[in-house]
């Protein structure tokens, strides 16, 4: 496959609903993440996006925009 292959749009498939959700939509919870989901009711959830700074591939030293350090994981 080269940069000028044609490719398919994606196909979004709508979320099945069956059961109705008893957790706020756009709820952020913050905690442990295998302590605070497992208090979720089940099919409650359509997504869970974590983003650890694991930093684990990264070499040197990683800042944020602003300027402040981001502490990586080194275990």
């Amino acid at each position: 496959m080269n940069l000028m292959t044609p490719v398919r749009p994606a196909r979004v498939r709508a979320p099945a609903n069956d059961a109705p959700s008893r957790v706020a939509d756009g709820r952020i919870i913050q905690g442990d993440c295998i302590a605070e989901m497992a208090k979720l009711p089940a099919k409650s959830v359509d997504m869970i996006f974590a983003d650890p700074p694991y930093n684990l591939q990264l070499g040197g030293d990683l800042f944020r925009p602003e300027g402040g350090r981001v502490d990586a994981v080194d275990n």
